[in-house]
C-alpha cells in the first residue's frame, strides 16, 4: 500500500524555511550539504569544525560558533563584512546587530514570493542572520508536516465513504447511537440514510481538506 511509504519518507525528512521557502536536503557529504527549494536558489552548507560556511549564488556567509553547550552564540558574516550575532534561546534564534542590538528586520514579498529589499537594505543583506544559522546547523531542521492530521484524516475519508456508500454501516450507526431503545421496533426512515449519504460527503470533504493540511 502506497500510503506507508509515502508517511515514512515525507513525515521523516527534515526541513527549514528561509525566506518563506522550504528547503530539503538534496546532497549530503562528510563536510558538505546541499539544500534545495522549488522556486529559490540552492544553499550550500560547508562543515568546518563547529563553523559553517553558506553560499547561496555565489555569495558566501561565514558563521562561527561561539560560546559553550549553555549558552550558544553564533557570529554571522556577511560578504561586505557586516556582522550579526545570532543567540540560541532555547531553540529560538535572536539576532542582535554590530551595536548590541536585537535586530528585527521588515519581510516584504511580491505576488510571486520574492521579497521587496526595503528602502537603505543592501543588496548581500536581504537574508537574515537567523535564517541563515538554521539553514547551517540541521539541529534547527524540523520534521515537515503533521502525521497525527495525516492519519486522521484517512480514517476520516474511510468512515465518510462508509457512511456515504454501504447501508450496512448506516444500520451500525444508527444501532450504536442507541435511538432504537426507546422505540418499539424501530427502524431507520429514508431520512435517516439521506442524511447518513449528508454526513458521508461532509466526512469525505473535511477529510481531503485536513489531508492537504496535514502535508
Amino acid at each position: 500500500m502506497f500510503i506507508v511509504p509515502f508517511f515514512r519518507s515525507y513525515f521523516t525528512e527534515s526541513v527549514f524555511y528561509f525566506n518563506e521557502h522550504k528547503y530539503k536536503k538534496v546532497n549530503e557529504q562528510a563536510d558538505f550539504a546541499e539544500y534545495r527549494s522549488q522556486t529559490e536558489p540552492l544553499i550550500k552548507v560547508q562543515r568546518i569544525g563547529h563553523d559553517r560556511q553558506v553560499t547561496i549564488q555565489s555569495e558566501e556567509y561565514a558563521i562561527h560558533r561561539l560560546g559553550d553547550p549553555f549558552n550558544i552564540k553564533y557570529e554571522v558574516i556577511y560578504p561586505g563584512g557586516k556582522r550579526f550575532e545570532v543567540n540560541d534561546h532555547n531553540g529560538l534564534l535572536v539576532s542582535y546587530d554590530e551595536n548590541g542590538d536585537w535586530f528585527v528586520q521588515m519581510t516584504v514579498f511580491d505576488s510571486s514570493g520574492q521579497r521587496i529589499l526595503q528602502e537603505g537594505e543592501e543588496q548581500l543583506e536581504r537574508y537574515h542572520p537567523s535564517d541563515l544559522v538554521a539553514a547551517a546547523y540541521p539541529e534547527y531542521h524540523t520534521k515537515q508536516g503533521e502525521p497525527v492530521f495525516f492519519i486522521f484524516s484517512i480514517f476520516m475519508f474511510i468512515y465518510g465513504w462508509c457512511g456515504f456508500r454501504y447501508e450496512g454501516f448506516q444500520n451500525f450507526l444508527f444501532k450504536i447511537s442507541l435511538n432504537w431503545l426507546w422505540v418499539r421496533e424501530a427502524e431507520p426512515s429514508d431520512f435517516y440514510y439521506f442524511m447518513c449519504k449528508i454526513g458521508g460527503i461532509v466526512a469525505m470533504i473535511l477529510s481531503v481538506v485536513m489531508f492537504f493540511k496535514s502535508l
